[in-house]
């Protein structure tokens, strides 16, 4: 700059004129305003950070609900599922029991059933039994032998 030219020491002034008005202007008007702004941006930011703490400590809270109502959903199941296993359990116990009484009754009718047609089976070959054996004897030795005697030994072997 060229101190000596009388221009450029107006040019000074009026710049520092206009720089201190300016100065002013901001520092009254704009400064302020913009000062505001940011003091609600700050206090805006501070809300939401605060309605995400509580926001973040309801969801802690709901999350922490939630596995506890899964935990006694879980628990429930298991204690239905294991009513209901007893139950059935039980009641093949009993269908069993009563299929065995059954069964039981069954087999010792059978068994009663075998015993008389043996009975049976048995008093029908006592007669041919004696006519086998007289016929046998006969004709091995010659001699007829007396039928109290073949019924008394057949009656020892059958029995």
């Amino acid at each position: 700059m060229d101190f000596a030219d009388p221009l450029t020491g107006a040019q000074v002034v009026w710049m520092a004129i206009i720089m201190i008005v300016l100065y002013f202007l901001m520092s009254r008007w704009a400064l302020p305003q913009i000062s505001g702004v940011i003091e609600k941006r700050v206090s805006h930011i501070a809300d939401d950070l605060e309605t995400a703490r509580q926001a973040k400590a309801k969801a802690e809270h709901a999350v922490t609900e939630l596995n506890l109502a899964i935990r006694n959903a879980r628990e429930n199941s298991q204690s239905a599922i294991a009513d209901a296993v007893n139950a059935a359990k039980e009641r093949a116990r009993a269908q069993s029991a009563e299929l065995n009484a059954k069964l039981d009754a069954q087999i010792g009718q059978a068994e009663s059933d075998i015993k008389a047609a043996k009975s049976q089976a048995v008093a029908a070959l006592g007669p041919v039994a004696r006519d086998v054996t007289s016929s046998l004897l006969l004709r091995l030795t010659g001699e007829a032998v007396a039928a109290e005697r073949i019924d008394r030994t057949l009656a020892t072997v059958l029995a």
